[in-house]
């Protein structure tokens, strides 16, 4: 089972498919999609502010009790 994506990262799909649909088509810029991508950036900066809007950051790798020192 898939786990639900944390808003901080349905923003960085969404930012990821908003440019890379302007790469392919810059065409399209006149269509607001450029201002998209600010409003996109404005609000991952919001989440990565925000504890329920991010991921967890990463558990580290080792234990304590495996220190050997």
């Amino acid at each position: 089972m898939e786990r639900e994506l944390y808003v901080l990262e349905k923003l960085e799909v969404a930012y990821d498919l908003v440019a890379d649909s302007l790469r392919q088509a810059p065409q399209l810029h006149d269509v607001h999609l450029d201002q998209a991508l600010l409003v996109l950036v404005l609000a991952m900066k919001r989440a990565r502010r925000s504890r329920q809007l991010r991921p967890p950051p990463p558990r580290p790798i080792y234990q304590d009790q495996y220190l050997p020192f």
